[in-house]
């Protein structure tokens, strides 16, 4: 008796065990995330959500990175409020903590973004010499970067071309040209027997140093200067500040015939479908959304049968499969009309940037089409829904100078 008293006045005393979260499982804990992941970030094409759960000693950890500063808000305030015991140990990038938009510059003719940080993953989108993006982090030689249509990918860390605020302002405030060329060459000096620098393709933006015997002197983002011939830049500002219109739509495009058709493809080298859309229309001064199903959604519908009847040169034409009363509408090919019943589209089945009619006499004309064809949209002379002229993008606006 004893012997047991001081160890009942000891148990008495003792501290109570602490609570292991009641109540919190793995699988509650899953099923939040995945809700704010589907309500915040159903895209992950335009924004990067990596977020795990994860048990540990003092209970449950959820860790990971994310682009957005609204789905980070959104995530940390339904954790607070739902599960205030987990540990919240997710970043919101880029890494660097400063929330700059532009951070550097692509550095390369063409880039590769890659759905993973290996080039042997898909190819996801292609981005041009000059485009101001943003580094979200880097790993192991690679970067993750997000560019002005918001798509997010993997590439290789020397194609890029870091840059602080004070770089950005120079970069904003030089004299800033664009290769107008489908495709051509940078040279050592003003001669073109010299040796190449570099390739360039339409599209790259470069800044404009000085001029000499019919070349311009250009310097790339890392500070490499070249040779181009003249003719073949315009001034920046012609093309982010110009009106699109039908024919310039109509002569743009068809220099991207004959063009190899590559998934992801966004450049002249090679394109695929919806790439050549945002080429033409990027050419014209307009800012358009990356994919086909996306281009879908914005715009004004013209029409839903396959005639050329109310169409007008520029409009762009979908296909797929209409929404039934049980499955969704799934577009998945784009092309542009360009007059006389005709379209051009970058198509797989041709491999290559191609011609096509509507009308079922030419010889032209691809039986398959009308039976998948889901709408027209035009975009001349419509208000923006879903498109920007180029100096409303948020990322080109921090390298265009002021006009006032």
């Amino acid at each position: 008796m004893i012997l047991i008293l001081p160890l009942l006045f000891a148990f008495a005393f003792a501290a109570p065990p602490t609570p292991t979260q009641p109540g919190l499982n793995e699988s509650d804990l899953n099923e939040l995330v995945e809700s704010l992941r589907q309500t915040h970030a159903p895209d992950q094409r335009i924004q990067w959500w990596d977020v795990h759960v994860e048990k540990v000693d003092a209970g449950w950890r959820v860790h990971g990175s994310l682009s957005s500063e609204e789905t980070y808000a959104a995530v940390t305030q339904a954790l607070e409020r739902q599960y205030p015991e987990v540990d919240n140990q997710l970043v919101r990038l880029p890494e660097d903590g400063t929330g700059t938009l532009v951070n550097a510059l692509v550095n390369n003719s063409v880039i590769h973004l890659r759905r993973e940080p290996s080039s042997k993953t898909e190819l996801v989108t292609q981005a041009l010499l000059g485009t101001p993006i943003r580094i979200l982090k880097t790993e192991r030689g690679k970067c993750l970067i997000q560019v002005p249509d918001g798509y997010i990918g993997w590439v290789n860390s020397a194609e890029v071309h870091r840059i602080d605020q004070e770089q950005l302002r120079s970069y904003r405030d030089a004299e800033k040209v664009i290769f107008t060329a489908q495709s051509g060459l940078a040279y050592s000096a003003p001669d073109a027997t010299s040796m190449p620098m570099t390739d360039l393709v339409i599209g790259n933006i470069v800044c404009k140093v000085s001029e000499q015997s019919g070349f311009a002197q250009i310097r790339y983002p890392d500070g490499r200067i070249g040779w181009v011939d003249s003719r073949q830049l315009s001034p920046a500002d012609t093309v982010f500040f110009q009106q699109a219109l039908q024919n310039n739509l109509v002569e743009t495009a068809r220099r991207f015939h004959g063009i190899p058709y590559l998934w992801g493809g966004m450049s002249s080298k090679n394109i695929d479908c919806s790439g050549l859309i945002c080429n033409v229309y990027f050419m014209n001064g307009i800012q358009l959304p990356r994919d086909s199903n996306m281009q879908a959604q914005i715009g004004k519908e013209v029409t839903t049968e396959f005639v050329s009847d109310a169409l007008e040169p520029g409009d762009l034409l979908f296909f797929g499969k209409k929404a039934t009363s049980k499955t969704k509408e799934r577009v998945t090919h784009v092309a542009m009309y360009i007059g006389n019943d005709e379209f051009i589209h970058s198509a797989g089945y041709r491999e290559r940037v191609s011609i096509n009619s509507m009308n079922s006499s030419h010889p032209n004309f691809i039986d398959s089409y009308p039976a998948i064809f889901v709408r027209a949209v035009r975009i001349i002379g419509e208000d923006p829904n879903g498109f920007l002229p180029i100096p409303e993008n948020d990322f080109y606006n921090e390298i265009i100078r002021s006009t006032e």
